[in-house]
């Protein structure tokens, strides 16, 4: 786009000459900006963007979007800078200004657990038909989604969005930046409940993306989860759903854990197809089943989704299998709740009954603390002890002052090998020292307590590899 663009788009003003200037790409990060890109100078917790627009000048920026200009900053007379009164509520009136030139299904994605990898398995169904754009990686937040939106090109036929959520109201603002044809919920569980309170306000908060979908629009929900379903009653488009439900649109059927990965058949409006998707983990299944929801509502044959669901690749620090000495590492580190610790926990036991030749080993675990859980972290924590206690692993090995709480339930149960670190390092090593090979080991915790720095421990102090697939061992 256009300097001028920017400049009507985010509704400021111009400092300097260039309206007839162009822009090939956005960027928040001074780090990572390229030649053409405008540079957004966004004031966060611990950075203030300002400082660092003369870097976003020297890698090429084309424009500078600001609040101000720092006394001290000293700018070619040609550069054009835009003055806003807030650079991230201009970021997003850009992608909304941006978003509305483009006539095209746009599919939002939220629920407690599987939004990134039910978004990538959903772009895989569309691609077999049209061309998509997707959100990389878990860019769902208040920059993730406008910076996504602005990726939008003439080419691109269909959007796959993730949307996530801290407290009520945030979806409900991505949702009008986004304006999603399609909105899918893949799960409601207890997560953010520091921001939202309780389950309920869990509830609220991800309807927020039904309410936003219109008459013309589809809601595709989780009939398996009384907390999803309940939504339909605030949808106002056509509502789809996907599970074990008898009564689901798109029906899984005898769900089966491969050494491969999983293994079922859906079925949608008269029509089945068998599936064999190469991702750990049963819940899996739910967010492929959500994915051929979108796909077949949208015009894609059920096979083909199918098809496309076989070439699934898994997403880095979900539920990826890495190898170090024989040892596989059950990488699980993007973010943790007690509902996606559980899933977690079970790939760990089902991955003992498929594995190659017989040679299981001994399980192993390692987590980290769930944080965002306000009131119920102590208890959330107790209880994930007691599960890993029940899987009769080998060893428990936490970091975090709320795992402790989880180490004492797990020693008190009966875990054979517990101990409670302050750091992922620490307990990755404490592991390290009793693993063999033929044994598994999952890491699983919060985003903020960087537990793929265990996984590192351990592939450094075992010799390991890098990703083998993210499928079963």
């Amino acid at each position: 786009m256009t300097i001028a663009d920017v400049v009507r788009g985010t509704q400021g003003a111009l400092l300097g000459r260039g309206l007839d200037g162009t822009v090939t790409g956005f960027s928040i990060d001074s780090r990572t900006c390229v030649s053409g890109d405008a540079f957004f100078a966004i004031r966060g917790v611990r950075q203030d963007g300002h400082a660092f627009i003369g870097n976003a000048r020297a890698r090429g920026a084309s424009t500078a979007v600001v609040t101000h200009l720092p006394p001290d900053l000293v700018l070619p007379a040609d550069f054009p800078v835009v003055l806003v009164d807030d650079t991230t509520h201009a970021l997003q009136r850009l992608a909304a200004f941006h978003r509305r030139r483009h006539t095209l299904p746009v599919v939002g994605i939220t629920g407690s657990n599987g939004k990134t990898t039910t978004k990538e398995l959903t772009a895989a169904v569309l691609s077999a038909r049209v061309r998509v754009l997707k959100a990389v990686g878990s860019l769902n937040n208040q920059w993730g989604v406008p910076l996504t939106l602005l990726g939008l090109e003439p080419e691109h036929e269909a959007a796959v969005l993730e949307f996530g959520m801290n407290a009520v109201g945030e979806i409900a603002a991505l949702a009008q930046i986004a304006q999603p044809t399609v909105g899918v919920i893949t799960a409601i569980a207890a997560a953010h409940l520091e921001g939202v309170g309780s389950l309920e306000g869990v509830q609220k908060a991800k309807g927020e993306l039904v309410e936003a979908i219109s008459p013309d629009g589809l809601v595709v929900l989780n009939a398996d989860d009384p907390l999803v379903t309940a939504l339909a009653s605030r949808a106002r488009g056509r509502v789809v759903t996907f599970g074990l439900a008898e009564a689901a649109d798109v029906r899984l059927r005898d769900v089966r854990v491969t050494e491969d990965g999983l293994a079922f058949t859906l079925e949608a409006w008269g029509t089945s197809a068998p599936v064999r998707l190469p991702l750990t983990g049963r819940h899996n299944a739910w967010n492929a089943a959500a994915a051929v929801a979108v796909g077949v509502a949208v015009g894609v044959p059920i096979m083909d989704a199918a098809t496309a669901l076989g070439h699934a690749v898994p997403v880095k620090g979900r539920l990826l299998w890495r190898e170090a000495a024989g040892v596989r590492i059950l990488d699980d580190t993007y973010n943790a709740n007690p509902a996606s610790l559980r899933a977690a926990l079970d790939a760990l036991r089902d991955s003992g009954g498929v594995a190659p030749r017989g040679a299981a080993g001994r399980a192993w675990v390692i987590l980290g603390d769930m944080l965002e859980l306000g009131t119920h972290a102590a208890s959330a924590h107790h209880e994930a002890g007691a599960w890993v206690a029940a899987l009769h692993v080998a060893g428990l090995a936490t970091a975090g002052v709320g795992m402790r709480a989880a180490a004492a339930a797990a020693r008190s149960a009966g875990c054979p090998d517990v101990a409670a670190y302050d750091t992922p390092e620490e307990a990755a090593a404490h592991v390290a020292e009793r693993v063999a090979s033929g044994d598994r080991v999952l890491v699983k915790g919060s985003r903020g307590m960087r537990m793929e720095r265990a996984v590192e421990t351990l592939l450094a102090r075992l010799g390991g590899s890098g990703p083998t697939r993210g499928v079963q061992c």
